[in-house]
């Protein structure tokens, strides 16, 4: 028995190393995942809107509860762990932004530290007031875009034909409700050149909706050229 003793220390001190190891692995797991750069970027994407309740007030026409989402967007945190974001498990890469119904209020200027998102995959900002501004050509840059949701925010004016860069998108949606009776409502256009765009490129395409877009340049035949894949094509009250 006394032989067997060094063995059993030696594989006691064994276990112990493995144990220690899997340990500091694990602490180094539970570090930030989200890259400084991206936390930087959304946090300076926050101080372009002030919180107001109201700019989400038209929430109770759909499925989503309104609260405001960066109120849990801390400095110092690690923004994988914030309201509305979304990461990649591995490269730690924020993938999905989520901010419908956040009683966001304000505009987004093309420089904007939002399109330094460059590997976001779903964008969401449906349901937040952003003051009848355009809708800027730079969201053409989110080339891995699956999903794109501006619908019910207040944006007016023509839509970018940068718009059809997103090649990757299966859900395209700029809709705005033609339910809601306001006395100057916002107006997206689309215009015929940017249509054709949008028909070549978006390939991959599934649902599309454009209720309350001013398409009034736009052939109806144009629609007849759209992907295979789409599935839902949804063109209420456009004039």
């Amino acid at each position: 028995m006394r032989n067997n003793l060094p063995i059993f220390y030696q594989l006691l001190c064994f276990l112990v190393l493995v144990l220690s190891f899997q340990a500091a692995f694990s602490s180094s797991s539970a570090t930030q995942l989200c890259s400084q750069h991206e936390s930087v970027a959304l946090i300076q994407f926050k101080t372009l809107f002030s919180i107001d309740q109201t700019a989400s007030k038209h929430c109770k026409y759909g499925p989503i509860d309104s609260h405001p989402s960066t109120n849990s967007w801390k400095e110092g945190t690690d923004c994988c762990s914030w309201d509305g974001v979304s990461c990649d498990n591995i490269t730690g890469r924020v993938i999905s932004l989520d901010l419908s119904c956040s009683w966001l209020s304000g505009t987004i200027p093309s420089n904007s530290t939002l399109f330094q998102l460059s590997h976001l995959q779903r964008l969401d900002l449906s349901f937040n007031d952003f003051k009848n501004s355009g809708i800027s050509s730079e969201f053409g840059r989110f080339t891995s875009l699956t999903h794109l949701d501006l619908s019910n925010s207040w944006f007016s004016g023509p839509v970018p034909h940068e718009i059809s860069y997103l090649s990757k998108l299966n859900l395209l949606d700029l809709s705005s409700n033609p339910d809601i009776d306001l006395p100057s409502k916002p107006v997206l256009k689309l215009e015929k050149s940017t249509l054709t765009r949008i028909v070549q490129n978006l390939t991959e395409v599934s649902e599309i909706s454009l209720d309350g877009v001013d398409m009034s340049s736009v052939d109806p035949d144009s629609f007849k050229n759209l992907s295979h894949s789409l599935t839902s094509l949804s063109l209420y009250s456009c004039d």
